[in-house]
């Protein structure tokens, strides 16, 4: 039976996690932390009849022997992390998702998501203008950054007395999403992935190079969402924005680099995921030495290296999955491009994007076409977490 760690924040919507502990309870093998504020909201016996059990409130509770840590190694807030094959957030308040977006652990529910290598499911509750304000919503940002799940709260009145998104997610809606978490987490079990992200980059001199706008950050998110469902992940990254977690991490820069890198792990993969953007040219004959300034510079380029046309000949059981970047084309033009890189290729599907409209280069949301050998199209958009769990169940 899986195992679920229920944190209850002190928003007044925490009197209807009772409902969800009698829900869930029946499914699940359910813990359950509250913070202090919770309890002054709702009374700890009330969460202890609902749970059938002791409830978590402090990492040292009353009574609390150090020998105990000193012979067995054991701690609470580790305890129910490493037992955790998923923790709940629900209600959140704007004060723990700073503490977990920043790093802050004072309590036993941020102390023990923190020390977690489950999967994270935030579920806010609060004013409306506290959803709203800039520094709530940077901190939820981070948190998607760092791989939390986001359930949105609500629209409509609030128990403030205000009319506006900040309810708690209806509760049936949470445990979907919670199912939903379990039914994908083991889809990958077994499976070998490698993933490319990022831009690679191409010497002038020892100082400049020519790159791209590539974020990596849709390469990223696709990596942890894979190791999420399951699988074993390697991920091969150029010059990204941000940093990847709980994968195995090959740091490239140049084109040559990045073939070798796929050249050597590719042989043992089950799916191969191609999203860098790599560079059309290199500089013929770089300088050794930094080149002096204040005067013009010609510089001759070659092509280089398609990589995703050569990759078929190195693995041909993997399913393979190429990204293509377009700008600013109609829909049939980029659908037409994309069909010609799949046969190229010989790739399973491309993902192609335009980013000359509304999401460039850089942003968190993307909207692709996912095209496949068979000729059909499926059109994801979102945040790039979202699409990438969308592009991998839809590879499945």
């Amino acid at each position: 039976m899986k195992k679920i760690v229920l944190g209850v924040c002190s928003s007044i919507a925490c009197y209807k996690i009772l409902d969800l502990i009698g829900s869930l309870k029946s499914r699940y093998d359910l813990e359950v932390i509250a913070t202090e504020g919770t309890l002054k909201l709702v009374e700890q016996e009330e969460f202890e009849k609902v749970l059938g059990k002791e409830i978590h409130i402090n990492v040292f509770e009353k009574g609390w022997d150090a020998s105990k840590y000193r012979s067995e190694k054991w701690m609470r807030h580790i305890e129910l992390a490493d037992s955790a094959d998923l923790f709940v957030i629900a209600p959140a308040t704007a004060n723990v998702i700073a503490k977990l977006s920043n790093g802050f652990a004072d309590d036993l529910l941020s102390t023990s998501v923190l020390a977690t290598k489950a999967p994270v499911l935030v579920c806010p509750a609060m004013n409306v203008n506290m959803w709203e304000h800039p520094i709530v919503q940077a901190n939820v940002g981070r948190l998607k950054d760092s791989g939390y799940l986001i359930v949105e709260p609500d629209e409509g009145m609030l128990a403030c007395g205000w009319e506006g998104k900040g309810r708690l997610a209806d509760l049936m809606f949470i445990e979907k999403e919670i199912d939903s978490v379990f039914s994908s987490m083991d889809r990958l079990n077994g499976k070998n992935v490698l993933v490319t992200a990022g831009a690679t980059i191409e010497e002038i001199d020892p100082i400049r190079y020519l790159t791209n706008k590539s974020s990596g950050k849709m390469g990223i998110a696709i990596a942890e969402v894979a190791r999420g469902m399951g699988a074993e992940v390697t991920l091969i990254r150029g010059k990204t924005e941000v940093d990847a977690h709980g994968v195995k991490d090959i740091e490239i820069s140049s084109v040559s680099e990045l073939s070798d890198a796929i050249t050597e792990h590719i042989s043992e993969m089950d799916i191969v995921i191609h999203a860098a953007a790599v560079s059309d040219f290199f500089v013929k004959g770089k300088s050794e030495v930094k080149i002096k300034s204040g005067s013009d510079l010609a510089l001759e380029l070659s092509p280089t290296t398609k990589i995703l046309e050569k990759l078929r000949d190195l693995n041909s059981s993997m399913v393979l999955v190429g990204f293509k970047a377009e700008h600013d084309v109609m829909d049939e033009v980029l659908k037409e491009r994309a069909t010609d890189l799949l046969r190229s290729a010989r790739a399973d599907f491309i993902v192609a994007n335009d980013v000359g409209k509304k999401v460039v280069f850089g942003s968190d949301d993307i909207s692709v076409m996912v095209v496949g050998k068979d000729g059909a199209t499926v059109d994801f958009s979102g945040s790039k977490r979202e699409v990438a769990k969308l592009l991998l169940n839809h590879l499945l």
